[in-house]
């Protein structure tokens, strides 16, 4: 489990700090294994920096998958294991990502409901 922490973890929290940098914010804290988002975020903004990387590595496992369903060469059948292989693993890595997001957008919805 270490390996896949250190083999995605980088990767993971690139893709959410990047995110944040393309919406003009920036990281609290950043480690290779976890980043600090801001509170202050509108859900929208929130479902982009916590999504990034699961719609980055499971898009990548869907294009293995289309890559095998199109198979016409050995070089089309390894690349799409391995893409669905490695956004398959990555992917898994976003399941907590995928969770605050549900989360927050409760918390929100919860906020809205009360007024």
């Amino acid at each position: 489990m270490n390996f896949l922490i250190q083999l995605f973890g980088p990767p993971h929290e690139s893709l959410h700090w990047l995110a944040l940098r393309l919406i003009g914010r920036h990281a609290l804290d950043v480690t290779p294994t976890h980043i600090d988002i801001p509170e202050d975020l509108t859900p929208l903004q929130y479902i982009f920096v916590a999504g990034l990387p699961a719609l980055v590595f499971w898009g990548t496992a869907a294009l293995g998958l289309v890559m095998l369903i199109n198979t016409r060469t050995d070089g089309d059948l390894l690349g799409g294991i391995a893409l669905t292989a490695i956004g398959g693993l990555a992917g898994l890595g976003t399941m907590g990502d995928i969770q605050l997001i549900i989360a927050r957008l409760l918390e929100e919805q919860g906020k809205n409901s009360e007024e």
